[in-house]
């Protein structure tokens, strides 16, 4: 009840604003689509808490519904929103996606508006667990955070022979006014600059073979402020920590094969700063295998994360007090670690599938946070 009284408001507006331009619009032509996830989570014993999820079992913190809505206008032109509802958010819904699309030819599409950053193999439907065999997409990969921006998409498609090409570039930019620093000195606030996001992926269909590839040469973080450290720092310290048009390289790359009963896949990033500041250069890496029997994927997951801070600026603070927090701050996102887990899905009936993993954590440069973490759900698409 909660997700629907939250809900229609965010529907009402977009049925209003549907409705507005003439009274004679063909409603058969807006299409509604639907996806959500059901997830119960927890860690075992007293681990550290994984993904947002300590040993308290939960069923809201990964839990999502969503809703999308796209209308026709003219012959060219098509509106597109997504409203997505997580329950990490109290179910607050949110516009993901809000654009205006044209189409300037049989395989070139323009996009305006809010629309999904494409870094990923599965950065279009990052949010649909139905399109996945895990609970959630590998995290240590997946951890940028940003999924959606404002700005301008171009999409080009064509085929040679039996390899399907897509291209997308946009430019995109989006404020994170909430955005929660590691550690205890979360009272950061995050800008994305105007930025580029360059993006290729091809399907061999004979092979049932696909690969993907995403650039963003040097996208601007505007700011990254910490302002508990502001006051009391000096600037030369202060310019080490801070992101302040900070020039930030990501590369994504991804590729697969499956021939139906089994598949085996690989996705690796990296992000590197150009300057010294509170943000690590990473590496992240899984690897998946799984086969398929009858309406059952048993699958297995192995991942690494490398990330190392930029600066270690810390050692110029003499104040001990100071120096454990900048230090703190430059080391929380310092990783060395690996990831183990298995699964299983089961395809209930088309649409709906049922789903368990088991993960495992492994942190080499801190064993107290080691932590094993048990999940299960439903997913379901309409």
């Amino acid at each position: 009840m909660l997700i629907k009284n939250k809900m229609m408001p965010g529907i009402a507006v977009l049925g209003a604003a549907l409705a507005l331009p003439a009274l004679a619009y063909d409603v058969d032509q807006i299409s509604i689509n639907g996806f959500g996830s059901i997830i119960a989570a927890q860690t075992l014993d007293n681990d550290e808490a994984l993904y947002g999820n300590d040993n308290d079992l939960s069923f809201q913190n990964e839990s999502r519904f969503a809703l999308q809505v796209a209308a026709p206008i003219g012959e060219k032109f098509s509106a597109t929103a997504q409203i997505l509802a997580k329950g990490v958010d109290d179910f607050e819904p949110v516009f993901e996606w809000a654009y205006l699309s044209y189409q300037a030819a049989d395989n070139f599409i323009v996009m305006a508006g809010r629309q999904r950053i494409n870094l990923y193999k599965y950065s279009d439907y990052v949010d649909v667990g139905y399109a996945y065999h895990w609970i959630r997409p590998p995290q240590w990969v997946y951890s940028v955070p940003f999924n959606s921006g404002n700005g301008l998409g171009f999409l080009y498609n064509t085929a040679l022979g039996d390899v399907d090409f897509n291209f997308t570039y946009k430019f995109i930019g989006e404020d994170i006014s909430d955005y929660a620093a590691d550690g205890e000195l979360a009272d950061a606030s995050l800008t994305l600059g105007m930025s580029h996001f360059f993006n290729v992926d091809f399907t061999w269909n004979d092979l049932n073979f696909g690969a993907n590839y995403g650039l963003v040469p040097q996208f601007s973080l505007t700011s990254l402020e910490f302002s508990a450290l502001e006051a009391v720092l000096p600037e030369p310290i202060m310019s080490e920590v801070r992101v302040d048009e900070e020039k930030i390289t990501f590369v994504g790359t991804y590729i697969g094969y499956d021939p139906g009963d089994w598949f085996i896949l690989a996705e690796y990033t990296q992000t590197t700063s150009d300057e010294p500041n509170a943000l690590s250069d990473e590496d992240s890496l899984y690897f998946s295998a799984g086969v398929r029997i009858n309406q059952f994927t048993i699958h297995g997951t192995y991942g690494i994360q490398d990330a190392d801070p930029t600066t270690d600026v810390y050692k110029l603070v003499t104040n001990p007090q100071l120096q454990a927090a900048v230090k703190q701050l430059v080391t929380a996102k310092e990783e060395d670690s690996k990831i183990y887990g298995v699964g299983v899905r089961w395809e209930v009936e088309s649409g709906i599938a049922l789903k368990a993993d088991y993960t495992t954590y492994s942190d080499d440069l801190d064993k107290t946070a080691d932590a094993d973490l048990i999940s299960a759900g439903i997913d379901f698409v309409f």
